[in-house]
């Protein structure tokens, strides 16, 4: 049974503005302990489960640690990853996100002994003004000193860059002509750098956030969708002319560099998601059909799987202990465990999910995968026929793919693809 890991780490030293994961700087180092301690024993039940149920062994192609902030550990991380050394696979990727203060020799030292093979830096800009409007406590040199010393001891690195942040190109609300491009600067320090994944994000404006609340009040100026249009055209033009494959709406890799644990986001893979706020998507049953890593099968019988989320608060995460051996259901061990179940997926469910996120990426949508679930042949409407004339789109055999271009209307295209069925 082959699926992902993802560890959420909700620990953080400060809080930015804008963020909205599982999080809390509220810490100590007993409640750090008690933490690590509870996901350990989380994957020890779930594993189980999974494997005595399904009668499989699971194995893993990759390891995410998200947070809050993973690095501002070491090695905590050494019981958890020994536990899951002997279902890893032999080329299985190990990421951590970073913030750029936390990365020293030290720490690298102790990561790639582990077994972390890929790290992903909040870089965020490398602008002053954006450092100070998003909050961030490091500065422009010690990003680029911790990219460069991360990649003298781990190659695969990844930038993770936001654009859209109030101010970005903007003065007193309105669009500023003679502003200095700050996103072409950060795009070409990215460049520069030598790192070999990028992911660039559109600042959004959540509603729990101080960032939410001053939009709300009219105390900061979101950018235009025209604006945000033309950041994400200007990296697709600046990264594509500097080498790197566009794989996802905001990720681009190259060669030799894509983030396999996206994959299995943007590909409708299972995974098990272990820590508070962490999601996991799981099969239902065990009876049909592995779906592995390559092409999606059509001739399998479609298992819609369990998506499922844990508490965000870590207090009320570690409430809930597992038993040692569970002898219900996949969807009673979760709740046990605290989790929350989506009750409402059906068929049309994992329809959206699967488009949504397919037609974004370079692997496009796999027509005979969506008629498999809905019993329905491909009839194009009108305005996806316009786009194939246009060139825009194309069909690959039975995969249906969008230009690059058109990723960022991702919603408005899945809602013509989902009418087509």
């Amino acid at each position: 049974m082959r699926l992902g890991l993802y560890i959420h780490i909700p620990f953080c030293s400060f809080l930015c503005h804008y963020c909205d994961f599982a999080k809390t700087a509220n810490f100590d180092a007993i409640l750090v302990q008690d933490y690590f301690a509870a996901i350990l024993k989380q994957w020890h039940t779930i594993v189980d489960h999974l494997e005595r149920t399904s009668g499989r062994r699971v194995s893993l192609s990759s390891v995410y640690f998200g947070g809050g902030t993973p690095s501002l550990f070491t090695t905590e991380y050494t019981n958890l990853l020994r536990a899951v050394y002997d279902r890893l696979d032999p080329d299985a990727e190990i990421s951590m996100e970073c913030n750029p203060k936390n990365i020293n020799q030290s720490a690298l030292n102790v990561w790639k002994g582990l077994g972390v093979n890929r790290l992903s830096i909040g870089v965020q800009t490398l602008q002053k003004k954006g450092l100070e409007v998003l909050t961030r406590d490091h500065d422009a040199s010690t990003a680029l000193r911790g990219l460069e010393l991360a990649m003298h001891t781990i190659a695969n690195v990844n930038m993770d860059l936001i654009y859209g942040w109030p101010g970005q190109n903007q003065n007193g609300g309105q669009a500023d002509a003679h502003a200095p491009d700050l996103w072409a600067s950060d795009l070409q320090q990215l460049i520069n750098s030598g790192v070999p994944h990028a992911s660039l994000y559109s600042l959004t404006y959540e509603d729990r956030t101080p960032f939410g609340r001053m939009a709300r009040r009219g105390k900061i100026y979101p950018e235009t969708d025209e604006a945000l249009a033309g950041h994400y055209g200007l990296a697709r033009e600046m990264l594509g002319n500097a080498g790197f494959e566009h794989d996802e709406v905001s990720n681009w890799a190259r060669p030799g560099f894509t983030c396999r644990h996206n994959w299995l986001y943007w590909d409708f893979k299972n995974f098990i998601g272990i820590g508070a706020g962490s999601h996991g998507f799981l099969p239902v049953s065990f009876t049909s059909p592995d779906r592995d890593h390559g092409e999606l099968d059509a001739g399998a019988e479609i298992d819609q799987g369990i998506r499922y989320a844990f508490p965000r608060d870590v207090r009320s995460f570690l409430r809930h202990s597992p038993q040692s051996v569970h002898q219900g259901s996949t969807t009673a061990l979760i709740r046990e465990l605290g989790g929350e179940i989506d009750e409402g997926r059906d068929s049309d469910s994992a329809l959206i999910e699967y488009v949504g996120g397919a037609l974004r990426t370079r692997h496009g949508i796999d027509l005979s995968f969506c008629e498999k679930i809905t019993g329905q042949a491909f009839s194009p409407r009108p305005l996806i026929v316009e786009a194939l004339k246009r060139q825009i789109a194309w069909r690959d055999g039975p995969r249906l793919h969008f230009a690059p271009a058109e990723w960022f209307r991702e919603n408005s295209w899945a809602s013509e693809v989902l009418l087509s069925f």
